[in-house]
């Protein structure tokens, strides 16, 4: 089932947005980027969909706030790629210290790499069941699309606090 989601959505999402993703990737950078004395990231997450259905002819229909959503979770999910990318460098450089002396703890690229696929099984399943909470309804789409942005931007927070939580 969130098979078939997650390829409707991308399908029709896809284009649309990979297009357009220069103007939610500012808003998402700037939210990433937000320290603690701005009320955190987590705080603006959904900002760059809020100000796509606000400002879009069409932003504040079903499928209107669907497609601001999935905007800003393409934006979020850039980051989340970029993101990953370092935290296994990351993971790597501590295995490679860790090798010689301590091979048996030399492991957390492995480790990052399972909790990641854990995580992609976990976000598949936890959205389709906000997804499908809603039944036939149209709210389906915007709950599932909001739980796809949701989830993506606070997976690429985790990710770089793993990265810098040592540094």
């Amino acid at each position: 089932m969130m098979r078939a989601l997650c390829l409707i959505l991308t399908v029709l999402a896809g284009p649309v947005f990979a297009q357009d993703n220069w103007l939610y990737a500012p808003m998402v950078d700037s939210c990433a980027a937000r320290g603690m004395e701005d009320g955190g990231p987590e705080s603006c997450i959904g900002d760059a969909a809020s100000a796509c259905m606000s400002g879009e002819t069409d932003g504040e229909t079903t499928v209107g706030m669907m497609f601001c959503q999935l905007g800003e979770r393409d934006a979020w999910d850039v980051l989340l790629n970029a993101e990953y990318a370092l935290a296994r460098d990351f993971a790597r450089s501590l295995d490679a210290q860790d090798l010689a002396l301590f091979p048996e703890y030399a492991i957390r690229a492995d480790q990052l790499l399972a909790a990641q696929r854990a995580w992609i099984a976990f976000r598949d399943a936890n959205c389709a069941m906000e997804y499908g909470l809603w039944g036939a309804g149209s709210m389906r789409q915007i709950a599932g699309a909001d739980c796809h942005l949701r989830m993506t931007a606070e997976r690429s927070l985790a990710l770089r606090d793993y990265r810098t939580g040592l540094q």
